[in-house]
């Protein structure tokens, strides 16, 4: 499963950051770093780690150059998702399990905590 990062994906990180911190203190550096990052990956087709799936958001594998541990990146910075691996699976919101199955998770055996993608 890959995803493809939107040309103009940093832009709108910075913008969103110039919102929230329009006259308040100085982001801190977390989310500094985080937009530095996301320049340097700007159109690129990234890797996902498919361990833990979630519907609106992708760990990625390591990024060589940009990020040892790999990155979170949130729906709206993502263009398209290639292979897509989500569909027919849930997310359990108990014990973070991502489920093959959407009835109960195969991990915990909780059904109420699913979050069907």
């Amino acid at each position: 499963m890959k995803i493809k990062i939107k040309d103009n994906a940093s832009k709108i990180y910075w913008n969103n950051m110039n919102t929230t911190y329009r006259g308040a203190a100085v982001p801190p550096k977390s989310m500094m770093n985080f937009g530095n990052m996301l320049e340097k990956i700007n159109g690129m087709t990234i890797e996902v780690d498919t361990k833990y799936l979630f519907e609106d958001q992708f760990n990625t594998v390591p990024i060589p150059g940009v990020s040892e541990l790999g990155m979170r990146i949130m729906e709206e910075y993502v263009e398209k998702v290639i292979d897509d691996e989500r569909p027919g699976k849930a997310r359990c919101n108990w014990c973070g399990n991502t489920s093959k199955s959407t009835m109960v998770c195969n991990k915990c055996y909780k059904s109420e905590y699913l979050e069907i993608f």
